[in-house]
């Protein structure tokens, strides 16, 4: 008589148990994506594992209009370098700069803000002015509105905004998005989805060989009082300081 051993099942690995984690993690943050309808988001959250370029492709031949803020957006057009730095300081006449405290108040029912994306030390030697504290990374980004780095902005209550938004980084990828959800910020911001007022698709960084850079156009506004923030979705810029605060009243 043949007596056969009986075999344990071996216990559950603790990678195995991480690797299930995980899966449910993602599987629990597309269902969540996919129910804000925000397909760009997915996409941030995977640029890191299809790579840059694909991830490009997918971002901006999948995402062509705004969502949030009742307005449209215009998708891929292309400015002078050299056009897009003036605006650096082409204030309007409804604009109050205050250096010192980093802050410009807008008077106009009907505003437009020209947002400039690049890295800090860019942003510097072209405001020469200092970012905010939190942002005062050399290897980080950071947003120039009219001449200051990330600065607060006051806006009045429902003023239609007309956003122009241009990327004059060498190498990153960026986007500004309205939102009710303050820092800090994760390196996939996520928390930014809660109070979401207006959103975009990350736009590819200048071509400093030809003197062009990318430009993306949206309208949105204000509906209620209170703090709101602008930051860059792209994964850790928000994280490492590419924000900053919007008051409305």
């Amino acid at each position: 008589m043949v007596v056969r051993k009986m075999h344990k099942n071996p216990a559950i690995s603790p990678f195995s148990l991480l690797l299930v984690v995980v899966i449910l993690l993602i599987v629990v943050i597309i269902i969540l994506l996919l129910g804000y309808g925000l397909g760009f988001g997915m996409m941030n959250g995977l640029s890191g594992m299809i790579g840059i370029d694909m991830f490009s492709g997918m971002m901006n031949g999948g995402y062509s209009s705004m969502m949030g803020g009742g307005g449209t957006g215009q998708f891929g057009t292309h400015v002078s370098i050299v056009a897009a730095e003036s605006n650096e300081s082409a204030m309007p006449y409804y604009v109050r700069k205050y250096v010192n405290n980093n802050t410009l108040a807008f008077s106009s029912s009907n505003i437009t803000l020209v947002v400039l994306a690049m890295g800090v030390q860019r942003a510097i030697n072209l405001t020469h002015e200092q970012p905010p504290q939190y942002d005062s990374n050399s290897s980080g980004n950071a947003f120039v509105i009219y001449g200051l780095i990330n600065p607060t902005l006051i806006i009045p209550k429902d003023a239609i905004i007309h956003v122009v938004f241009i990327n004059l980084d060498s190498s990153e990828y960026h986007n500004v998005i309205m939102t009710a959800a303050g820092p800090p910020y994760q390196y996939i911001p996520m928390s930014a989805m809660n109070g979401i007022v207006s959103m975009m698709p990350v736009i590819q960084h200048a071509d400093y060989s030809n003197g062009s850079a990318s430009e993306y156009n949206y309208t949105m506004a204000f509906g209620n009082p209170g703090v709101y923030w602008y930051l860059c979705m792209y994964p850790g810029h928000a994280q490492m300081g590419m924000y900053g605060k919007i008051i409305v009243e």
